[in-house]
């Protein structure tokens, strides 16, 4: 209410200062033959005046505003206040020429043609723009895509301002981009921003014809998993990625892979980037090669089963916990590593047990899961190219946390029985595995990066000095600790 006294309070006024002069013939300041004229042409003017602010106010600002969710676009506003003048123009011109109407309105009809002839390509431009916000095709801070006309990459954006004649982008560069909205009229637009602000996003893949679909769905579907959450990755609070089965050929099976994301808060040029490097390091830790685009000959292959030791070496030599170890150490670790495989909801370890294997994941996903007051608690995921178990494998301590599958997978199994040999004829390995077991767990167990602690170098060797007594003693060998 405040509000609508505000805007109407000076045509108000206005009127009311005009029945005053009028009561008093304008005060003897105009002649009475003419202000009757001028009174009338002050109605006219303060009378739309106050019906446009009226209108403006209560059914613009409150009703459609109310009913639409959104503000009213200032650009309606601007035309109807236009149509406003040009009627209280013409009724004032009409009162002031003593009924001269009928000739000006048949003048300016011809003048209008001209006109609208002559401005045609603005006057197109005005009225799209004043569509595009009627039609609610897209808002403020939408992002939009728009095809050029040339066939290339199409113009994507948020939208910053639709004015009379042109609508304004702003890219993910940072470039200002200015469409005309004759443009926009004809061209096919869409609107990543609704009806929700979450889009599906795909990437294909085509892998061997041999492989278990299954498998290859589960290893896909384990890699997207992985990006979701993380910086440049799929929106968590999305729905679920999932993988699909689109298409066979002789050269291979094409899966289709689904994730979900908002392109107006994330690029989806980075998240592309993300997941397809997710996807590309899980195919290589599994042992799946991309499909040949031509098959001449193709060998039976048994894909994972059939990795090389050496192969399987040089997987062990990417783990922060085999660093700096030499090749032919890891050489003779990788000939005992053996492979599982495992199904959803399979447990791998047991927080309390006694067992002592350490694994490396190279296929799908796993959770880590504490017990707490009789109930377990989810702590975090693993995905493929991550290993957990190494402190029951290397100190004996019974085991901390519990390990269950997310979705089906395979691993690599080292034992007590496999490591044992390799520490008794290389005792140095063991000191530099208790520095590397050291700084893992500074790392796992810090609120922030080691690197900004004064004090990691100091923290790592007096963690590693108490982890090497453990592994001296589970082991009997190896250098004395001092």
């Amino acid at each position: 209410m405040a509000r609508i006294l505000r805007e109407t309070a000076l045509p108000l006024g206005g009127l009311v200062l005009v029945a005053v002069l009028d009561r008093y013939q304008g005060g003897g300041f105009i002649r009475e033959e003419d202000w009757q004229k001028v009174a009338a042409v002050s109605c006219i003017l303060l009378g739309f005046s106050l019906v446009y602010r009226l209108l403006c106010s209560v059914v613009l600002d409150l009703a459609v505003a109310k009913s639409k969710g959104r503000p009213v676009p200032k650009i309606l506003k601007h035309l109807i206040g236009i149509v406003f003048i040009v009627a209280a123009a013409l009724l004032s011109v009409n009162v002031v020429f003593s009924g001269a109407l009928p000739g000006l309105l048949t003048l300016s009809s011809v003048i209008a043609v001209v006109v609208g002839l002559a401005l045609r390509p603005i006057i197109l431009d005005i009225f799209s723009g004043l569509s595009a916000n009627i039609d609610s095709a897209f808002h403020i801070g939408d992002w939009i895509e728009i095809p050029r006309s040339s066939g290339g990459n199409p113009q994507s954006g948020w939208v910053e301002e639709i004015n009379w004649r042109t609508t304004h982008l702003r890219t993910r560069a940072g470039n200002l981009v200015v469409c005309p909205n004759s443009v926009l009229s004809t061209a096919i637009i869409t609107n990543f921003s609704q009806p929700s602000r979450l889009s599906r996003f795909d990437m294909k893949v085509k892998l061997p014809p041999e492989l278990d679909p299954d498998r290859g769905r589960e290893v896909l579907l384990a890699a997207v998993q992985a990006t979701v959450g993380v910086e440049g990755g799929p929106d968590p609070a999305a729905k679920a990625p999932d993988v699909l089965i689109t298409g066979m050929e002789a050269s291979g099976v094409v899966y289709w892979i689904r994730y979900w994301l908002d392109p107006a808060a994330k690029s989806s040029d980075q998240a592309t980037d993300t997941v397809a490097r997710s996807v590309l390091r899980h195919l290589q830790l599994a042992g799946i090669p991309l499909s040949e685009k031509v098959v001449l000959h193709r060998e039976e292959r048994e894909l994972v089963g059939n990795v090389t030791p050496a192969a399987r070496a040089k997987l062990l030599g990417r783990l922060a916990l085999f660093h700096n170890v030499n090749h032919g150490s890891l050489d003779v670790l990788a000939e005992s590593a053996a492979l599982i495989r495992f199904e959803k909801g399979e447990v791998l370890i047991r927080q309390g047990g006694e067992d002592h294997e350490m694994f490396l994941l190279v296929e799908g996903a796993v959770e880590v899961l504490v017990e707490v007051d009789g109930r377990e608690v989810f702590v975090a995921p693993m995905h493929a190219g991550d290993y957990f178990g190494e402190m029951s494998l290397l100190t004996g301590e019974p085991r901390t946390a519990t390990i269950r599958a997310a979705t089906g997978g395979a691993a690599y199994r080292i034992g007590r029985q496999a490591i044992t040999p390799l520490l008794e004829a290389n005792p140095d390995i063991m000191d530099q595995l208790s520095h590397n077991l050291a700084s893992r767990n500074l790392r796992r167990h810090a609120k922030e990066s080691a690197a900004h602690d004064e004090d990691h170098e100091e923290k790592r060797a007096s963690l590693a000095k108490v982890l090497l007594g453990k592994m001296i003693s589970v082991f009997r060998s190896g250098p004395s600790v001092n």
